[in-house]
């Protein structure tokens, strides 16, 4: 009677299963660190980042410009359209995107006249990939770098003053690319939804925002833990940025922060953050904006406020910042 007794519950008395389900635990962990390790490796070479709409489509002027980068022989491509001139606009997308995502802002600047250079990131669109896995913040920043250097010696692009527009993720290479060694001077840099002030939490809350796409046994207890964990210190260790935000004392770039009030992803207080610690930075806030979407939820008041700071930077003679934030909010 003992040895059947032993025989159906299985070893020490246990209930039949009880050690498999043990041993899933565990390994359900594990597999939720993996996963977080490679969505995070995702985050800086995207499967899809396809190039749909092209200038063409909105009627635009378009030329295609290539940028092999100095670190490691990239490819970036890249679309110029021409303005009426003198001035260049050099536009940078968000991350898992392409520069199809900034068609909007492409023609917005086109009429108002300036050169617009919208180029793809390395691993993303029409760009090479680089299989790296580290040092990225410092690839990314390299890449502008080149991309402005090539337009600076462009015979149609050069004659002017150079700007950068950049999104989220690439909000913080176009502040980095200021005290980047060989870089041509940048008069404006507009910063479209960011950059975060606080990366990695900026980062576990990407992770947590991703929970609804994860597998049904990684989104919650232990398991999102893990995932979220993983997915934050991987990427921080990929990107490797440094010396954050910035010491841009004596550059004398003219900042405009814009941060979306509704803003899941990169908050208001993330945004204004690092404008705050930036000397003379402007910061406005689009009242009903999520992420990257102030063009199209708040688009009056966003021409208004892109567009007179450009040009009140391209028209304004060098100067050296004055410490202190300006703000300009608008809730109406």
């Amino acid at each position: 009677m003992e040895n059947e007794r032993t025989k159906d519950t299985g070893r020490r008395g246990r209930p039949p299963g009880t050690a498999r389900r043990a041993l899933t635990v565990p390994w359900r962990l594990l597999r939720a660190v993996g996963l977080g390790a490679r969505h995070a490796h995702r985050l800086y070479h995207p499967e899809s980042s396809k190039v749909g709409r092209t200038p063409e489509h909105k009627k635009l002027p378009m030329r295609r410009m290539q940028v092999t980068t100095r670190m490691d022989r990239v490819t970036l491509e890249a679309w110029v359209v021409p303005g009426t001139g003198p001035h260049t606009v050099v536009v940078c997308h968000g991350v898992e995107r392409s520069k199809s995502s900034t068609l909007g802002h492409i023609a917005l600047l086109h009429s108002a006249g300036y050169h617009v250079v919208a180029y793809d990131m390395r691993n993303h669109g029409e760009s090479t990939g680089d299989r790296r896995l580290g040092r990225m913040a410092r690839r990314y920043t390299s890449d502008l770098r080149d991309v402005l250097r090539q337009v600076a010696d462009d015979p149609e692009l050069g004659r002017g003053k150079l700007a950068v527009l950049g999104f989220s993720f690439s909000a913080w290479p176009s502040l980095r690319v200021l005290t980047e060694p060989g870089a041509p001077p940048v008069c404006a840099v507009v910063a479209d939804s960011g950059p975060l002030y606080d990366i990695g939490a900026g980062l576990a809350n990407f992770a947590t925002l991703r929970r609804a796409g994860l597998p049904a046994w990684a989104r919650g207890g232990p398991a999102f833990a893990c995932y979220r964990h993983a997915f934050r210190l991987v990427a921080l260790r990929m990107l490797a940025l440094r010396r954050w935000p910035p010491d841009l004392t004596g550059v004398p770039t003219r900042l405009m922060f814009v941060a979306g009030a509704a803003d899941p992803l990169v908050t208001e207080d993330q945004v204004r953050r690092v404008a705050g610690a930036l000397p003379g930075a402007r910061l406005w806030v689009a009242p009903t904006a999520m992420h990257m979407n102030a063009i199209r939820f708040d688009r009056q008041e966003y021409e208004t406020q892109v567009l007179t700071f450009l040009s009140d930077s391209f028209a304004a003679p060098d100067r050296h910042p004055t410490p202190g934030p300006e703000e300009a909010r608008s809730r109406a």
